[in-house]
């Protein structure tokens, strides 16, 4: 009888150490390994989101450093991109929010062109759009690259206002009243419709 107590305290000795073996090697191993991306995560530079007040977005380039001033204009490029797919896609919302709740099924010419001019509005301020901080720019590496980061937004004060006033003025009097269209419905619509559009958050 004390052999075999003996025995089961021997077996249950190594199995103990044996699991205490196996999760340090597993936590010496994998340490970190709770991290989705495998590895530190650090927080891009001059990372701009989406709020109540603006379309925000991160602008990024690489390349030689012996052109810098051409990764500086790249990442501007590409940040600028990203607002515009942002508004257009907030405002088409508001225009396709607008139509349908007024039953305008017949006025898919006059949406067409609500969405044009809109469209047009949207590159114009797009286009002037700069940065919001100082271009960072990161080490350069073994090769003479370098990576330069922005920060842009666009405000969204009196974007509606002026999204609006570019589809007033685009539309006959006689598509106005084909569709019963009441501009100051498009124009809460359309602020509420990018106040809400806070892409990166959610």
């Amino acid at each position: 009888m004390k052999r075999f107590f003996f025995t089961m305290s021997v077996c249950v000795a190594l199995l103990l150490a044996s699991c205490g073996g196996v999760k340090q090697a597993i936590t010496e191993n994998n340490r970190g390994s709770r991290n989705p991306f495998g590895g530190d995560v650090h927080e891009m530079p001059n990372a701009e989101i989406d709020t109540d007040d603006w379309f925000g977005a991160s602008g990024v380039a690489s390349g030689p450093k012996v052109r810098i001033a051409e990764i500086y204009r790249t990442a501007l490029t590409n940040g600028q991109n990203i607002i515009r797919q942002k508004m257009k896609h907030a405002y088409k919302g508001a225009v396709d929010d607008y139509m349908n709740s007024f039953g305008n099924n017949a006025g898919t010419d006059y949406q067409s062109k609500m969405e044009a001019a809109g469209t047009q509005i949207i590159d114009v301020i797009v286009g002037e759009t700069r940065e919001v901080k100082k271009p960072l720019y990161s080490d350069v590496d073994d090769k003479g690259n370098t990576t330069c980061y922005l920060g842009l937004r666009v405000y969204k004060k009196d974007l509606a206002d002026k999204l609006a006033d570019a589809v007033v003025n685009v539309v006959s009097e006689d598509e106005k009243l084909s569709i019963r269209f009441q501009e100051s419905q498009f124009r809460e619509r359309m602020k509420q419709s990018f106040k809400d559009f806070k892409e990166n958050n959610q």
